[in-house]
């Protein structure tokens, strides 16, 4: 009786602190995406997304509607100024030419799980779709 409790116990311990195959990915992704971003990104967005008052944006569900289209941002810049929540944004976001679909999948991964509140991966797939019918510059 008791070394059936123990065995209980112990698979039931073993079960919760197992995670599922996704959810380290996504860790992964985040984590990943997480040192890409500040790399990349939080010069001008911020390490808390809120952005640089009227130059660079917050990182909000406006900003970050159209994953897509962010992916493309991401990848070749923005060169003509935006509007973001009724507010105009005239400095240009730097292309990122050299990063690779993997890295960009991260940095979006990051950045919806933080501040779009997703808890999937953008996957590889998702980033290469994007661009391949990004708008030409």
């Amino acid at each position: 009786m008791k070394i059936t409790f123990l065995l209980g116990a112990f698979l039931v311990v073993l079960f919760l602190s197992c995670q599922g195959e996704s959810a380290i990915k996504h860790e992964q992704y985040v984590a990943e995406g997480f040192t890409l971003f500040q790399t990349h990104c939080a010069n001008c967005h911020q390490r808390d997304g809120k952005g640089l008052e009227n130059l660079y944006p917050a990182l909000s569900t406006d900003y970050l509607k159209d994953k897509a289209q962010v992916i493309c941002w991401i990848k070749n810049g923005v060169h003509q100024p935006m509007t973001v929540n009724g507010k105009i944004y005239n400095r240009a976001m730097p292309a990122n030419p050299d990063l690779k679909e993997l890295e960009i999948a991260e940095i979006m991964t990051y950045v919806y799980a933080t501040w779009g509140k997703e808890t999937e991966i953008t996957t590889v797939k998702t980033v290469q779709t994007a661009l391949e019918k990004c708008p030409s510059k």
